[in-house]
C-alpha cells in the first residue's frame, strides 16, 4: 500500500525528450521514435533511431556510444559538403505537450556525443521552436538557414567529442504560438565552423552526431516537494514531481536536517520514514534555485484526528506580519511548536499554550518568506502548515 500526491503541471515541455518511447524499436529511423519525426513527415530524412532493443547500441556501425540516460538516443546528420554529397542533413522534429506561454522565459537543453565516422567538429548545433509553418516545408535536407534558431551553440564553440555527452543549452521569451521543437544544424555550409578531428575519414567533409536528453522548461517553475502527507508505517509514499528528462537532474533531495547530504537526484521519489520526517528538494533550472518543502506524517493511530486537525486548523491572517493566530476545530493539548523556514533550518522552537482552542504566536523576528510551523504533543502527534510573512 501506498499513498500518492502529484502534481500535473508541465515541468519539460518536450515529448518523449530521451527518445525511450518507440512505435517499432527494429525500424532504425526517427520515425520510429513517439513524438518525434523529421519536418517531412513521410520520410526519417538522415536521422537514425540507436536502441539497446535493436540492437544498434553502443555499436550501430556508424558510431560507439551508449546514451547519456535510458537505452535511446537519435542520430541525425548536421553537416555533409559536395561533392561527396549533398541535401543530407537532417532536423529532428517534436511536437511539444503544449505551445508554450507568451512571455514565459524557458530553459532548453540537450546534450550532443559527436559520431566516429565524421571528419570534422563543428559549431552547427541549434534548436529552433515554431508553429505549423513548419509544415510548408518540402525539401527537408537542406540547410535551412532561413529559420533562426533561439537556441545556438555559440560560434566558435566547436563540439568534437566522440566519447562524452556535451551540452547545447540556452533560454529565450516565448511568442506563444511555439508548438514544435526542431533541433539541427541552421547555418549554411560555408558559416558553419569547423575543425578537423580525424582525417582518416577525408575527403568525406561531414559530421553526424547523437542527441539525448532534450528538454525546455520554464525557468520560473516552482519547486514542488508535494503536499504535506502521512503514511501508515511499513508502507511507501511518493513526493515530488513525475520524473521526466531535464527535470530529473534539476531536483536534488534532502532529508531535513541534513543539507549536506543529498538523498537523490530526481524529479519525485518513493520514501518509507519510519518517523515524521521533513524532505527538501532544491531545484535548478539554467542558474535559477528554488526550493519546497513536504512533510511526510508516519503516524499508525489518530491517523483521522490528523486529518480533520490539517484540515480545519485556522492561521490567519494571510499573509502574517507581526502575529500569527491559530485556532484548532477540536480541543487538543499540543505543548510545542517548531518554525522552519522553507530550507528546512528551525527559526524558532518553543513551548506554546492554547486557550479556547486558540493561540498567538509572535513573528515580528521572521523576515517576509514562506515558513512552516508543526505543532506537537507529547505523545509525538503532530501536525503542520505553512504560513507566508509579508510587510
Amino acid at each position: 500500500m501506498f499513498c500518492n500526491g502529484l502534481n500535473s503541471q508541465i515541468a519539460n515541455y518536450v515529448n518523449n525528450g530521451g527518445f525511450e518511447q518507440y512505435h517499432n524499436c527494429l525500424l532504425p529511423g526517427i520515425n520510429s521514435v513517439k513524438y518525434w519525426r523529421s519536418i517531412d513527415s513521410s520520410i526519417s530524412a538522415n536521422i537514425g533511431f540507436y536502441s539497446t532493443c535493436f540492437p544498434n547500441v553502443p555499436s550501430g556501425g556508424l558510431t560507439y556510444q551508449w546514451p547519456r540516460t535510458g537505452q535511446n538516443f537519435c542520430y541525425p546528420t548536421f553537416l555533409c559538403q559536395p561533392p561527396q554529397c549533398a541535401s543530407y542533413r537532417g532536423y529532428a522534429r517534436n511536437r511539444l505537450k503544449t505551445n508554450l506561454v507568451t512571455g514565459k522565459t524557458y530553459c532548453v537543453k540537450f546534450y550532443v556525443c559527436v559520431g566516429n565516422p565524421a571528419s570534422y567538429g563543428i559549431d552547427g548545433f541549434g534548436a529552433y521552436f515554431g508553429d505549423n509553418t513548419l509544415d510548408t516545408i518540402t525539401t527537408c535536407c537542406i540547410p535551412l538557414t532561413y529559420l533562426t534558431p533561439q537556441i545556438q551553440n555559440p560560434n566558435g564553440n566547436i563540439i568534437s567529442d566522440t566519447l562524452n555527452w556535451t551540452l547545447v543549452t540556452g533560454t529565450f521569451v516565448a511568442a506563444g504560438n511555439e508548438k514544435h521543437m526542431v533541433i539541427g544544424n541552421f547555418k549554411s555550409d560555408a558559416a558553419t565552423t569547423k575543425t578537423l578531428i580525424n582525417s582518416n575519414n577525408l575527403p568525406y567533409v561531414g559530421m553526424d552526431a547523437c542527441i539525448d536528453d532534450v528538454s525546455c522548461i520554464d525557468v520560473d517553475l516552482p519547486a514542488y516537494a508535494g503536499p504535506d502527507i502521512w503514511c501508515i508505517p511499513g508502507n511507501s509514499v511518493y513526493i515530488g514531481r513525475p520524473s521526466d528528462v531535464g527535470i530529473d537532474e534539476a531536483c536534488i533531495w534532502y532529508k531535513y536536517p541534513n543539507m549536506s547530504t543529498a538523498i537523490d537526484t530526481v524529479a519525485g521519489l518513493w520514501v518509507s520514514p519510519v518517523i515524521t520526517t521533513t524532505y527538501i528538494v532544491k531545484q535548478e533550472i539554467c542558474a535559477g534555485i528554488k526550493y519546497d518543502t513536504v512533510v511526510v506524517h508516519q503516524s499508525a493511530t489518530g491517523i483521522n484526528e490528523l486529518d480533520v486537525l490539517k484540515d480545519h486548523l485556522s492561521v490567519y491572517p494571510v499573509p502574517s506580519k507581526d502575529e500569527l493566530n491559530l485556532s484548532l476545530p477540536f480541543d487538543h493539548t499540543f505543548h510545542n511548536i517548531t518554525i522552519t523556514n522553507n530550507l528546512g533550518q528551525i527559526m524558532r522552537e518553543e513551548e506554546i499554550v492554547f486557550k479556547n482552542n486558540n493561540a498567538t504566536i509572535t513573528t515580528s523576528d521572521l523576515p517576509n518568506g514562506v515558513y512552516i510551523f508543526t505543532l506537537k504533543d507529547k505523545t509525538n502527534f503532530q501536525v503542520s502548515k505553512r504560513f507566508v510573512i509579508a510587510r
